[in-house]
């Protein structure tokens, strides 16, 4: 297709983005759609000459919050980035990305790095035709079974763009990541590892610590967190390398977002060899992403809002916001949408047993409210339930419950986010 005919595209698709903002809709994957639809090599055309500057952020879990420290730490030494910032992280999303950043005559404004959190289905087709700076591996867990089968099938997924990178960074304690970075450090690929020091591997959750007994897998890494010291909703890490020692604090808590801390340690090292302990530090002054840990306080309620699309990161979150925090009251809300994978049965890998604290109390809402409320009792809890979200959050706020948290899969969290900004400011997404 022609110049001009792509400038027009990008212009049109530029107009579409602030007019669905204007009316306080969602940009991110509708422009893209329409591009790949009308022009579908959009994507190898415009980030072709640029693609030793791409860097793609991939794996089950951790991928937003992960991105948004490297985008944040590489940006606060003057570094102009480009990133998929509401986390549509399929070619879709990428495409509404580059279109927003660039001018009205579709061209790409100079910058430093494009730095993208990627959907593992979609990171092989982004690469099939780019040569990518690097690629950043956080784990490999089951999520959405109906969608990628086993865990097996989202590894070769990750392996594939790993191959097309310069760099692959990956996480020492899976041992799938560990396989992948074997075979492509014998086609020229440089491999980093990050992980976490022996007496804290016992907080790692992945497929095997979860259902067995066996120690992580994995050497000894290269980026090592050394120390995890949460206070007050904060949290100290050092991650020790044999180039040297480096600390920040982070503005959230829990064992997981200490690892992706690590891994964004490890990329921002392979990117910014001379700058990247200042930039590491910088990350203390990000926010929290919006539904990763975010707190909103409403009417004189504290509410925590915290994604879980898996039973891993549902394991993690308990552990973080339910056990560890105590809240008054827990609400799910539980979505069987595309986005969220039609099949909820991973529900029941996850152990609720003995996790949230006598006497709080629970709700369940959403399209699958009754499986979650079922989920529930089965571990002998009982919850209120109705599927009608809005409602849900209407009986919390006139509640008198004062700490609360709410867990939702991914297409809920816009529903609960939307339905709290009801009763005050809740930080917009785009």
């Amino acid at each position: 297709m022609g110049v001009m005919y792509t400038r027009l595209l990008v212009f049109k698709t530029k107009l579409l983005i602030k007019v669905l903002r204007m009316l306080g809709k969602n940009a991110s994957a509708l422009p893209g759609l329409i591009v790949e639809r009308f022009s579908p090599r959009f994507l190898d055309t415009a980030l072709g000459p640029v693609q030793d500057k791409i860097v793609i952020i991939s794996g089950t879990n951790g991928k937003t919050t992960t991105t948004k420290m490297v985008v944040h730490a590489l940006r606060s030494s003057g570094a102009r980035v480009v990133t998929n910032s509401t986390g549509s992280n399929m070619t879709r999303g990428l495409i509404s990305a580059l279109i927003d950043d660039m001018t009205l005559s579709g061209t790409l404004r100079p910058t430093d790095w494009f730095v993208f959190e990627m959907d593992e289905a979609y990171a092989p087709k982004f690469t099939a035709n780019l040569s990518i700076k690097a690629v950043l591996a956080l784990n490999v867990l089951r999520d959405q079974l109906d969608r990628y089968g086993e865990i097996d099938t989202t590894a070769k997924l990750i392996g594939s763009a790993a191959q097309k990178a310069d760099q692959f960074i990956y996480n020492a304690h899976d041992p799938l990541l560990h396989k992948i970075a074997q075979s492509v450090a014998g086609k020229n690929v440089h491999t980093t590892s990050f992980g976490v020091v022996k007496k804290l591997t016992a907080k790692l959750k992945n497929e095997q610590s979860m259902f067995t007994k066996a120690e992580s897998a994995g050497t000894k890494a290269d980026y090592v967190l050394s120390k995890s010291q949460e206070n007050n909703g904060t949290q100290q890490i050092e991650v020790v390398s044999e180039h040297k020692n480096v600390s920040t604090e982070l503005p959230f808590i829990g064992m997981h977002n200490a690892l992706n801390a690590t891994a964004a340690c490890a990329l921002l090292a392979q990117l910014s060899p001379d700058t990247y302990h200042k930039q590491f530090v910088a990350i203390s002054t990000m926010q929290t992403p919006f539904g990763r840990g975010e707190n909103i306080r409403l009417n004189n309620k504290n509410i925590t809002v915290a994604l879980v699309k898996n039973p891993s990161g549902f394991t993690h979150n308990l552990e973080t916001f339910v056990t560890g925090q105590k809240p008054d009251h827990v609400l799910f809300v539980v979505n069987d949408r595309f986005a969220d994978g039609r099949d909820v049965s991973w529900l029941w890998d996850v152990q609720f047993k003995d996790v949230i604290p006598k006497g709080t109390s629970i709700s369940c809402s959403g399209i699958r409210a009754y499986d979650m409320a079922l989920r529930l009792k089965h571990d002998g809890y009982e919850a209120s339930v109705t599927t009608d979200v809005k409602r849900a959050i209407e009986r919390l706020m006139s509640s008198s419950d004062h700490d609360i948290a709410v867990i939702p899969t991914y297409t809920a969290l816009y529903e609960a986010r939307s339905a709290l900004s009801r009763y005050g400011g809740v930080p917009r997404i785009w």
